[in-house]
Formats: structure tokens, C-alpha cells, sequence
């Protein structure tokens, strides 16, 4: 529970300036937005590029350090990572400018979900199994025009004690076309032991996310970690690839508890 005028202040202040920054960044986003219409490769660039700008700013507002490990990936790609919060969003696509491929749910958030649309999210109902092969389309749409595609296979958020096991259907596309695939692990720090991280950043349990996001506006700092692994991964078999990255992804994590 948040207490004292100084954690509600920074609170305020935080919530108030990501909104200001959402609303110039989606004001400057339009007008390239609808002039990109008739030109897919430059409608995925200019939303790469305005996912970037606006994740960036977002980051700062939070006042989180995003420290880099290895080289990222250029464009086209496709990458898995670890997921541990909603911030993932924020420090994946300030150094990628990437497109996520997220659960279905999302779209229907209020303000988010519209955000997550117009940025080319590509949304998929994890419990129909006949809608991957929906998403399979979708992704090689994306890559097709040139678009970084970021996966989080372990399919929910959890607390950063190790990388949980990965679901592979959506590594189908790459596994049948031979598609290498990168890896960037994920892990987060406060320097608070009152407020470590495992609580205050991941998101995980039944916890809700207004709750957990208005905590999360008060702390001081956070320190954000991505180490891309150094070679992508390339297999015929889904559940081989599955099971390889998941140890590209062990070998680069560090653990948040």
C-alpha cells in the first residue's frame, strides 16, 4: 500500500505525463498513419518508428534505466522472450520498435487496447486452437513488410523466478519455413528490498492491473535488463525450436527473485 505525499506526488505527476506524452504521440502518428495507408513496408516502418519514440518517452516518465546485453536483431525478425509485466511492452519496443503478438483480451482494454491496435499488435485467442493458424497468416504478413515480431511463448506474465516452459504453436510459422528465430531475456531490479521487484513490477497471480500499475507509478527507479542471445535459432520441428530457445532464454535470464 503507498503512503506518504511524496509516493503519491511522483504518483501523479507520472500518470498525468504518460497520458501528455500518449496524446502528442498519437497526434503526431495519424497524419503519417493515414497517408501510409495505400503503402504496407512504410505503415510498418512508421509505426516501428512511433512505437519506439513513444515507448522511449513512456520509459523515462517511469524513470526506468534500460541496460542492453548482445547486439538486437535487425529488420525483419522474429524474437521470443521471457514475460514478466506489462513494462516488457515498454522495454522491448523502445530498443526494437518491434510488433507483439499479445492475447486476445487486450484489444478490449479501455485506451490500451485501441494503443495495442493501432500499433499493428497482432492479437490471438490462446483458447482456440484453430485461431493460430489465423495468426501464422498474420505473422508472415508482418515479416513480409519488414516488421520485427516479438513473441512471449510461456503464455502469461509471472514472477522472474526461472523461464516457465514454452507454448510452441505460434513457433510453427518459423519452424516450416526455416525462419531464425532470436531470443532476448528479460529481468527487472527496484534497489528497494521494501519493494523488490518480484512484487512491484512483474504482474502475476490474481493481482489486477490498476492496482499494480498505480504501485508501480511510485516507485523511484527501476532497472531493466535485455540480453540478446548471440545466434538465432533455426529448426524444422516446433518442439524442437521450442525447447532450444527456452535454453537460449536460461542461459541469458536473470532470475528476479
Amino acid at each position: 500500500m503507498v503512503e506518504g505525499f511524496r509516493p503519491r506526488l511522483r504518483q501523479t505527476a507520472r500518470l498525468g505525463g504518460i497520458g501528455a506524452w500518449t496524446v502528442a504521440c498519437y497526434l503526431v502518428w495519424l497524419p503519417g498513419a493515414v497517408l501510409s495507408l495505400p503503402f504496407g513496408r512504410f505503415t510498418q516502418a512508421w509505426n516501428g518508428w512511433m512505437t519506439r519514440v513513444w515507448s522511449a518517452g513512456c520509459l523515462v516518465t517511469l524513470n526506468v534505466r534500460v541496460e542492453v546485453d548482445g547486439s538486437p536483431p535487425g529488420k525483419p525478425f522474429f524474437l521470443v522472450a521471457n514475460h514478466l509485466s506489462y513494462l516488457d511492452i515498454l522495454v522491448l519496443g523502445s530498443r526494437l520498435g518491434c510488433t507483439f503478438i499479445s492475447k486476445h483480451e487486450l484489444a478490449d482494454w479501455p485506451v490500451l487496447g485501441h494503443l495495442a491496435r493501432v500499433a499493428g499488435t497482432i492479437f490471438v485467442n490462446r483458447g482456440v486452437k484453430r485461431d493460430a493458424l489465423r495468426v501464422l497468416g498474420l505473422i508472415d504478413r508482418a515479416i513480409g513488410r519488414g516488421a520485427g515480431v516479438v513473441l512471449f511463448p510461456e503464455g502469461t506474465s509471472h514472477r522472474g523466478d526461472r523461464v516457465y516452459p514454452l507454448r510452441t504453436a505460434l513457433l510453427e510459422w518459423a519452424a516450416q519455413r526455416g525462419y531464425p528465430v532470436h531470443a532476448a531475456a528479460v529481468s527487472y531490479a527496484t534497489g528497494e528490498p521494501e519493494r523488490p521487484a518480484e512484487l512491484t513490477v512483474c504482474w502475476w497471480g490474481d493481482v489486477t492491473f490498476g492496482p499494480h500499475f498505480l504501485e508501480l507509478l511510485t516507485l523511484r527507479r527501476v532497472r531493466a535488463r535485455v540480453s540478446f542471445h548471440s545466434s538465432p535459432v533455426t529448426e524444422g520441428d516446433r518442439g524442437r525450436l521450442g525447447d532450444r530457445l527456452r535454453a537460449a532464454l536460461e542461459e541469458r535470464f536473470v532470475p528476479v527473485t
